[in-house]
């Protein structure tokens, strides 16, 4: 298979310059499969932490605690919202909208909201929307337990509230966190192929002959291969350093590979 055949040469510097006639979509492909392998110790940790939070609706009850009640006819069980009446509440805090016990007839998709309904918690942010259940209430939570708090008591519930609220949101933060992380880890190491891709032309004007602009492109994508492999595993102990460590190692290899070898190959 090409893949394998691929990444034996990433790990021989010294074929890896002769192997650039190779087809260039199915040296992208090698990329992509390459890009995916370096990505994956950061898109584990998302996973880990439940991707990114919200954290705004908590953030916000932690700065101030709200001046109204949640609506003490309704209580979160059994993953859907029970209400003893059919009357919405429509509420506001620290430019947040609530709206408890929606009944359906459609809703304007403002910035920052919140609606709950009868089986789904609705977030909008301008013309966006996301949609989760209400797997962040484990157990029974009973809106009007909320209300008899005193104020400190109930300073803390609401940021349990707020956090809750997030946390059902979860499912789709982490396939969101993980979509985001992979096409920008991709991109920019794509873009840092296609940047080095143009600085080893100027290689150019020492030799006769040199890579046209795609053999030079196969070439840095081969020389991806040990830096790929070295964020995968330096990224599993420690992720925040191993995009500096793809970056210096692919720099590091191309100088060497061209400096130790362009002469021959280009003489």
């Amino acid at each position: 298979m090409f893949l394998i055949r691929y990444l034996k040469t990433s790990f021989q510097l010294k074929e890896m310059i002769y192997r650039t006639k190779e087809s260039t979509f199915k040296v992208f492909i090698y990329f992509i499969i390459l890009g995916l392998i370096s990505v994956f110790p950061m898109n584990y940790l998302i996973v880990k932490e439940q991707g990114w939070k919200l954290s705004f609706i908590e953030s916000a009850f932690a700065r101030e605690t709200p001046d109204w009640d949640l609506p003490n006819d309704c209580f979160i069980e059994f993953n859907q919202l029970f209400c003893s009446t059919n009357e919405e509440t429509i509420v506001t805090h620290q430019g947040i909208t609530f709206i408890f016990n929606y009944q359906g007839g459609g809703y304007e998709k403002i910035d920052k909201q919140i609606i709950l309904g009868k089986h789904e918690i609705i977030y909008t942010s301008n013309q966006a929307e996301m949609k989760g259940t209400y797997r962040g209430f484990t157990t029974r939570y009973q809106f009007s337990d909320v209300n008899l708090l005193d104020s400190q008591a109930k300073a803390e519930a609401m940021i349990d509230f707020g956090r809750r609220v997030e946390n059902s949101f979860s499912r789709y933060i982490v396939f969101y966190s993980l979509l985001v992380n992979t096409v920008v880890m991709i991109a920019t190491n794509l873009l840092l192929v296609f940047l080095l891709t143009l600085v080893i032309q100027l290689f150019r004007f020492g030799y006769s002959s040199f890579f046209t602009y795609r053999e030079s492109f196969n070439f840095i994508v081969f020389a991806t291969g040990i830096p790929s492999i070295l964020n995968f595993i330096i990224g599993l102990f420690m992720p925040a350093v191993s995009n500096v460590i793809f970056s210096m190692s692919l720099g590091l290899i191309v100088m060497l590979v061209m400096l130790i070898y362009g002469k021959k190959r280009f003489a």
